[in-house]
């Protein structure tokens, strides 16, 4: 894919030119010019190598050379065997007869053969016989990999039948594969052993000058092949990083951040000494770290071995450590290779932890051995990916070097990426501007399954725009369980003022993105106040269901653990599942009861525990990219810690209901009731009955049930359903 090309004479050609994109803030074709130019370099070096191998005429005069100039081998082999027979008879102890008989055996099945090979990995040569000009390539393995090979230089073999006995290496030394013999029913078998090779090695010296010829004239082949074979390496190369060009396009990050990911992977595929040995990809689920990975997998010229736990954990000690070693060993000999751990907090995560068992200890321990093992041009990649980056262990994060965030999909990624999932499932459409502020928050995968049920809830037509919409929204409080649908801006009974500044946070939580292009500060966070019962929790819920966004609640129970270390946990898994879903609301209830004052005399080390990880994770909501409104409500802020008190910079007060109040909040109870009585003259009586009793909603709600079951009890003793109705006098005797 981005393997940087040599052009003859060393002339590096990586990353030409694309050190002149502009990385300005407009760069929006950066990544797309950087493809063009790696084509276009590509391109030119494969122009020019056609052009030389369409002007060689080295086939040619190769043909020309052998008949003549490869006749030599046949003197050579006649030579040799009329000289063995003496030091053959010598080595079999003066045996004239059977050295005899040797010689006239094997002048009669001996051949002999010049290899020339022309490719190291793999092993090929070019196989001429004496007087051949026929082009054969053999690649039968006449040498191992231990050999060192010379690359167009002449070897001479014989061979004794079908089989290869010893090469002559250029410089006259010989190779043995196999030895001639001689069985003799009477004495047993004779072996030859070093006397044919050391002999014809001896020969050959003598026939230096026709060797030198074959080389000079095999050169122009070589070097004409070694062009073809470039040329089909470089078209197979072209077409190849056009399939990942396309591929790449599918990724969507800040452009300056995929040039550093393509450039980096790149000078990684060179083996250059600047490449990296390790990727961390941060960041919340669903933005993307696998695609990248898999991509990566996709579009890479090199060996790629994905892991995972079960991969590497074994039933015993000693076995995972084993299975790492090999692991590695196999990414050693595919180099380049890339090593993928996705969620690698599962296997390399921090040494004594308590979700850290002695098994994942000790993988960690031999992943940092193997890893510190490499040299600086050893082209091994650790690619990790996590939304977990405080669980893997330190020592870890230091091999890794390099890090990269990647954040949620901009406002006009999000357009581009819910159109593609659209077509991916069948629906071709261009949105609108303004879903990029409706999906605001949302990841990758988010945006999928937007298409997805945007295709479901429309099955079997096309989904329209409105449906589309539908299914954001859908998606958006699929985690809003405890949020009605009813909980709206009517809903709620507050006065004017309070009311008005609620609807324009929830405008602006809605709409972040856009406020904060213009510069306004989006509030992060909000502290209500008063009585119980005042109706905090529900402008909670309606401020979560008017603004669109995902509402998490947190009670004591959810943060509060059975020992130390495990509160402050949970705590920060509280902030971490809200900003993954980010921009959403957390709404944090009885805010006394979760955070009280510390200096109270009460010695709870759990609460200590609860409220110091509060303020780090409060901290980290203000200092936070993402929207995360942070929502708090008491009844008594006076015993709230006075440290979490001061991070809220914005508080409200919800009073009691007074009279006008009280008479819209009846009415919205007794909605959809069967009333004997005027609903807007019984909800002011009713109000006015209860003047002068401090009476929160939630009072009111009550003594409209118990009316309510009064009204039952009189239904069932009456004959059933249809004599049910609320009558005033119900609520007397509910009061």
């Amino acid at each position: 894919m981005l393997a940087a090309l040599l052009l003859e004479g060393g002339e590096s050609t990586y990353n030409d030119g694309v050190g002149d994109v502009q990385e300005s803030a407009t760069l929006t074709n950066a990544s797309e010019q950087y493809w063009a130019q790696q084509q276009t370099q590509l391109s030119r070096v494969l122009t020019g190598l056609q052009e030389e191998t369409s002007q060689s005429n080295a086939e040619e005069v190769w043909k020309n050379f052998c008949p003549k100039g490869t006749l030599f081998l046949d003197r050579l082999l006649r030579k040799a065997i009329d000289r063995c027979e003496s030091p053959l008879r010598s080595y079999w102890k003066n045996n004239k007869a059977i050295a005899r008989e040797a010689i006239q055996l094997f002048r009669q099945g001996a051949n002999i053969h010049l290899l020339l090979p022309f490719s190291g990995t793999p092993l090929r040569f070019l196989r001429v016989a004496p007087g051949a000009h026929d082009l054969v390539i053999d690649a039968t393995g006449v040498f191992d990999h231990s050999q060192s090979i010379q690359i167009g230089r002449p070897y001479i073999t014989v061979s004794y039948g079908s089989d290869c006995l010893f090469a002559i290496t250029p410089t006259f030394g010989y190779m043995e594969m196999k030895t001639f013999f001689m069985d003799n029913p009477a004495s047993g078998r004779w072996s030859s052993d070093h006397v044919f090779p050391s002999v014809f090695a001896d020969l050959s010296r003598g026939f230096a000058a026709e060797l030198n010829a074959v080389e000079s004239q095999f050169g122009p082949l070589l070097t004409l092949w070694t062009q073809k074979e470039l040329s089909n390496q470089y078209l197979l190369s072209l077409r190849r990083m056009a399939t990942a060009a396309a591929a790449w396009t599918h990724i969507c990050l800040p452009e300056t951040q995929k040039l550093e990911l393509l450039r980096s992977l790149e000078l990684f595929e060179r083996g250059d000494a600047a490449a990296p040995h390790g990727l961390l990809l941060t960041g919340s689920p669903g933005v993307g770290k696998s695609l990248i990975g898999k991509t990566i997998a996709d579009t890479m010229g090199c060996s790629f071995q994905p892991l995972t736990p079960t991969s590497l954990k074994m039933d015993h000690l000693g076995g995972s450590g084993q299975k790492v070693h090999e692991t590695w060993e196999k990414a050693r000999r595919e180099q380049p290779s890339i090593l993928y751990l996705d969620e690698c907090e599962g296997v390399l995560g921090r040494r004594g932890a308590a979700e850290t068992d002695a098994l994942s200890t000790e993988i960690v321990q031999a992943f940092l051995s193997e890893w510190d093992g490499l040299s600086k041009t050893d082209r091994v990649l650790v690619i990790g990916a996590t939304n977990r980056r405080d669980l893997l262990d330190d020592a870890i994060l230091s091999r890794f070097g390099w890090e990269m965030q990647i954040k949620v999909p901009s406002e006009a990624d999000r357009i581009r990426i819910l159109e593609q999932e659209l077509k991916s499932v069948g629906i071709d459409v261009s949105l609108p501007a303004d879903f990029a502020s409706r999906t605001q928050g949302m990841s990758g995968r988010d945006l999928q399954e937007v298409a997805r049920t945007a295709r479901r809830m429309a099955h079997p037509e096309f989904p329209t725009l409105e449906q589309i919409s539908d299914a954001i929204v859908r998606l958006r409080k699929s985690g809003n369980i405890n949020v009605p649908a009813q909980s709206r801006w009517e809903s709620l009974v507050l006065d004017h003022k309070t009311l008005a500044r609620l609807k324009v946070i929830g405008g602006l939580l809605r709409d972040a993105e856009k406020w904060s292009a213009e510069g306004i500060s989006i509030p992060r966070n909000l502290l209500l106040e008063g009585p119980p019962g005042g109706g905090k929790t529900e402008i909670g819920r309606t401020l979560a269901n008017e603004s669109g966004l995902a509402f998490f609640s947190a009670t004591t129970a959810d943060l509060k653990a059975n020992y130390l270390g495990q509160s402050g946990n949970r705590v920060k898994q509280v902030f971490e599942r809200a900003r993954a879903h980010a921009p959403c609301i957390l709404f944090l209830d009885e805010l006394d009861i979760v955070a009280p004052e510390r200096s109270l005399g009460e010695d709870d080390p759990l609460t200590r525990e609860i409220v110091g990880q509060l303020l780090q994770e409060v901290d980290g909501v203000e200092a936070h990219p993402e929207h995360v409104f942070l929502l708090g409500a008491t009844n008594r802020p006076e015993a709230v810690d006075r440290a979490i008190l001061s991070r809220f910079t914005e508080r409200l007060r919800v009073p009691l209901p007074d009279h006008a109040a009280r008479i819209r909040l009846l009415t919205i109870l007794l909605t959809g009731k069967k009333l004997d009585f005027s609903m807007e003259d019984g909800a002011r009586l009713l109000a006015d009955l209860t003047e002068g009793r401090a009476l929160s909603g939630r009072d009111l709600r009550s003594w409209v049930a118990s009316a309510e079951q009064n009204a039952l009890v009189r239904a069932f003793e009456n004959g059933g359903p249809e004599q049910y109705v609320m009558m005033l006098d119900d609520f007397s005797s509910a009061s």
